[in-house]
């Protein structure tokens, strides 16, 4: 990859809310109505946050977990997370111990209460992260491994899962690399495209309805550290650059700019995932998360409390 164009100046953010330190926040869904949810790795906690109030407001812990990892929307307020025994000192993944919960929030906002079930065990999962939707109607979700460097498929209705896409491009690159494979993953247009945090690629692969592959792997872009993604309506994807605390454009017509972050700055350390809103009042604001720096310290050594972060994305020109 070219080196990325830096926007100067930066996309306007501010923070709506910061945990104390350490809190790695790790992704983020956004309700119908406007709230946020996000998911934490440092403990095995839910929260939710009104953008106009950001006081967290804990939905749930989960005691059969020491982590949540993923989050997806499936039908109106009834959220699917990830969850295991991820520890970050000393590192371990957790390997098999991730499990499916549904959360339901339908009646959160009348009594302040969620419903909390399990759905599945991800036998064989090594480290359950990026989430996307295949199918609302049958109930199929996706699951990134960053560990095994696959795409698990999971029914919700019925508790079944199966390895999905294998290929080269989602594996975890060989030591000392960073053990990361697969991250993020999106639908869009007939392909899934996905992140590799550890080869540095940007991918794509054509699938049917079922979710199977259908074409060769397309990489769009190399050498770009991306965790999380998301697309926005003209199809460039934004990107957060966890190691580098920078939030980036892949653009659709090609290239990359860096639109918000420095590397030596705590404006977004440890950027980990980013989500639009969904109202007329925030359809312009991208809602991001970070760690505060935990797994790569701002200048070797600055460290804060994962915070919530609002980007102001209406100035931005493709």
């Amino acid at each position: 990859m070219a080196a990325a164009q830096v926007l100067d100046p930066e996309l306007p953010s501010k923070v709506l809310h910061q945990f104390p330190v350490p809190t790695w926040i790790e992704n983020i869904a956004v309700r119908s109505n406007g709230d946020l949810l996000v998911t934490v790795l440092t403990t095995p906690e839910l929260y939710l946050f009104k953008p106009a109030d950001p006081k967290p407001v804990l939905v749930h812990k989960f005691d059969e977990v020491l982590a949540l990892t993923g989050i997806i929307e499936l039908k109106e307020d009834v959220f699917y997370v990830a969850g295991g025994n991820f520890s970050l000192q000393p590192w371990d993944t957790g390997a098999d111990t991730y499990v499916l919960f549904e959360v339901d929030l339908t009646s959160f906002d009348t009594d302040g209460k969620a419903s909390v079930k399990k759905i599945a065990h991800l036998p064989g999962a090594g480290l359950a992260n990026g989430f996307e939707l295949l199918s609302k109607e049958q109930g199929i979700i996706l699951i990134a491994d960053s560990e095994v460097g696959v795409v698990w498929k999971v029914n919700v209705n019925t508790g079944d899962v199966e390895k999905l896409i294998d290929v080269d491009e989602m594996k975890s690159p060989p030591p000392p690399s960073l053990p990361m494979g697969v991250n993020g993953i999106k639908i869009r247009d007939g392909y899934l495209y996905w992140s590799n945090t550890g080869l540095k690629l940007f991918c794509r692969i054509k699938i049917d309805t079922e979710g199977q592959k259908s074409g060769p792997v397309e990489v769009l872009e190399r050498d770009i550290i991306i965790d999380d993604f998301v697309f926005d309506k003209k199809g460039n994807a934004w990107v957060t650059n966890h190691p580098v605390n920078t939030l980036s454009v892949v653009k659709a017509g090609g290239g990359v700019v860096a639109v918000a972050g420095k590397p030596d700055k705590l404006t977004l350390p440890g950027v980990t995932a980013c989500q639009f809103g969904r109202t007329p009042a925030d359809a312009d604001v991208l809602y991001v998360v970070t760690t505060g720096g935990m797994s790569a310290p701002v200048n070797g050594t600055d460290v804060e409390g994962g915070k919530v972060v609002a980007v102001d994305v209406s100035k931005f020109v493709d």
